[in-house]
């Protein structure tokens, strides 16, 4: 049993000692490819608004005008009393 113990305890110390295997050279790796960075794009050109309109645009109502035509009228009718009496 001693023999056996010592057997191995020798053996152990022998796989221990003895000379590494060579280990593979690595191969080398290539030097990163670096990209060049795209160019910066040109900044944009300032949106320009389009020029005012030169008329004002069409949103009013015919009410006023009949407005004042109904005052017209009522002025003149006024007007030809007035005027019938006096004469």
């Amino acid at each position: 049993m001693r023999f056996l113990i010592l057997s191995a305890v020798v053996l152990i110390v022998a796989a221990c000692t003895s000379t590494p295997e060579p280990q593979p050279e690595p191969t080398p790796t290539p030097p990163p490819v670096t990209r060049q960075a795209p160019p910066p794009a040109p900044p944009p050109e300032p949106v320009s608004e389009p020029p005012p309109p030169l008329e004002l645009p069409k949103t009013a109502s015919s009410l006023p005008t009949l407005g004042f035509a109904g005052l017209a009228g009522l002025l003149g009718a006024g007007a030809i009393r007035v005027l019938r009496r006096r004469l």
